[in-house]
């Protein structure tokens, strides 16, 4: 893992208020009649995926080519209401106007990006992701950061530990493995005590945790996906509890059939942007 400095003053993302201006200029494109195009080129991926799931979860038929999304004009109201939604929660999470520091960590396994997170919220320190993934701090946190990594389990160690399995760079297998997920999770909405798709779907899940973020997916998009994989599996067969968890916080509750059907449904809505 490097580290760089950021210069506050450097020409980085557009900000909201021009991505909106240039996503709501844009020119009706739809390839049939009744139809409507918007360009979301300038946003972020974690944006463009933010938007894609509102969509889902609205009912609205969309469909996207590249970074450009298709829907029918009927909708353009409800889809505008959606663009302000994404606008909103795409705010900085960073003052752009303080020093900042990089730490590569994209090549990360989205498990270990994942338990850096965790130790992050849980310090209450800010951050951002860049575009590669990387994570993106204030300078004057740099040494809480430090800690935080020391907490956390060697990188390279844990590539090492998962190089005999499946490599992200393979795109027909990450491919494969997606389309499991989508085919036991679609399953489980159905069905949520399906003995053969929970199985499989717990261990597809644990695969996805393992893998660095494959060539085309953009990294705050591959962490959702991958958390709504883990959030079904670990509902499915909820991790062990420890004798001090149990005392503090009491046992945990098993997930009900309808929670199982609920979280298995907000994976089908995940997987269905990628293939």
């Amino acid at each position: 893992m490097t580290e760089s400095n950021t210069d506050p003053s450097s020409t980085g993302p557009s900000s909201p208020e021009q991505d909106a201006e240039e996503f709501l200029a844009s020119e009706d494109v739809g390839l049939e009649d009744g139809q409507m195009a918007y360009e979301c080129s300038s946003w972020a991926g974690e944006s463009r995926g933010l938007l894609g799931s509102l969509l889902v979860s609205a009912g609205i038929n969309h469909a996207w080519q590249g970074t450009t999304v298709t829907v029918h004009e009927a909708d353009e109201e409800r889809v505008d209401a959606l663009i302000d939604d994404v606008l909103a929660s795409a705010r900085p999470a960073l003052d752009p106007r303080v020093a900042k520091l990089v730490f590569v960590v994209g090549s990360w396994p989205v498990a270990l990006q994942t338990e850096l997170v965790d130790q992050l919220t849980a310090a209450q320190i800010p951050y951002e992701w860049d575009m590669q993934g990387d994570l993106i701090v204030r300078e004057s946190d740099e040494e809480e950061v430090e800690a935080v990594l020391e907490l956390l389990p060697d990188p390279e160690e844990q590539n090492e530990l998962h190089s005999s399995e499946l490599s992200s760079d393979d795109g027909v297998a990450v491919h494969e493995l997606l389309d499991r997920v989508f085919m036991t999770a679609s399953r489980l909405v159905k069905h949520p005590t399906d003995a053969a798709a929970t199985v499989g779907l717990v261990d597809a899940a644990s695969v996805l945790q393992q893998l660095a973020v494959p060539f085309g997916f953009e990294p705050p998009q591959w962490d959702r996906l991958v958390s709504a994989a883990k959030a079904v599996a670990e509902a499915l067969e909820p991790p062990a509890i420890s004798a001090a968890d149990t005392d503090s916080d009491g046992p945990t509750e098993p997930a009900t059939d309808d929670q199982i059907k609920e979280l298995a449904k907000m994976l089908v809505d995940q997987v269905r942007l990628y293939i």
